[in-house]
């Protein structure tokens, strides 16, 4: 659901233009519950959107039982989820 929402985002920073700072984004951790923030350039944000199984999570919000680590940023962490959650992930791409 998150990762729709922050599609969202991105489509209206596009449609906007540069901005002085970089957008927040909404944390995309399997937490229904979750709805920490973390800013991110727009041109990173889309680089890690072309590979379905990635998301953005904030630090110490992973589950390594459904997810690894692929990128370790100060302000969030990029995962891959793997196995069932891998393939779920990219069925239901935006």
């Amino acid at each position: 659901m998150f990762r729709e929402v922050n599609e969202n985002i991105a489509r209206l920073e596009e449609g906007f233009g540069a901005t002085m700072t970089a957008p927040a984004f909404v944390c995309e951790c399997a937490n229904d519950d979750c709805a920490e923030q973390f800013a991110v350039d727009l041109e990173v944000y889309q680089r890690v959107r072309e590979e379905p199984r990635r998301f953005f999570v904030l630090p110490g919000h992973q589950r390594p039982e459904l997810e690894r680590v692929v990128v370790t940023h100060r302000d969030y962490l990029v995962v891959e989820k793997t196995g069932e959650a891998g393939e779920v992930a990219e069925q239901t791409q935006p």
